[in-house]
């Protein structure tokens, strides 16, 4: 509630570290003597790193939690990068499929035009054929056969000579 007041969003939690899930090592309780002691030190020398053997611990302890809230910052940031880039590579292998997709699309197609191309070459080759067949027949037609031409008859082509 203090804290509350004075509008100060941190809370005070009597649970442990460990049941409040962070991965942090505590530091040992120093008492009234020994608090009293290092802030005097700090007082006479600022800057003074801790004079009792409580409160070297503790600045260890404290330099470790913040390699350790470095390290797992670094791990976070590189699992978001790699989520991104995770989503990057989803994304680059559906438009690789869709691309893939299209061209087979395209080719079927062309493949298809090529086909009736041919097609239509093969029916326009036989419609020649057809046409020049018909043609051939009609000049056939139109020509007098060669034994019964010009007035004669069969009977000179057998060799009977009425003269």
């Amino acid at each position: 509630m203090a804290l509350e007041r004075h509008q100060i969003e941190q809370r005070v939690d009597h649970r442990s570290f460990e049941r409040q899930g962070k991965e942090q090592e505590p530091t040992r309780h120093m008492g009234v003597s020994a608090t009293a002691l290092e802030r005097q030190a700090a007082r006479e020398i600022p800057g003074r790193g801790p004079v009792t053997d409580l409160g070297k611990q503790n600045a260890e302890i404290r330099e470790r939690n913040r390699v350790l809230e470095t390290a797992r910052k670094a791990v976070e940031k590189a699992q978001e990068l790699f989520s991104g880039l995770e989503k990057k590579a989803r994304l680059a292998v559906g438009l690789a499929r869709k691309i893939g997709q299209r061209m087979e699309r395209e080719r079927e197609a062309e493949r298809q035009r090529k086909e009736l191309a041919r097609q239509a070459e093969i029916r326009r080759q036989q419609d020649i054929r057809t046409a020049e067949e018909a043609r051939k027949a009609a000049d056939l037609e139109r020509k007098p056969s060669k034994g019964l031409s010009r007035g004669r008859s069969r009977r000179s082509d057998q060799g009977y000579d009425p003269w």
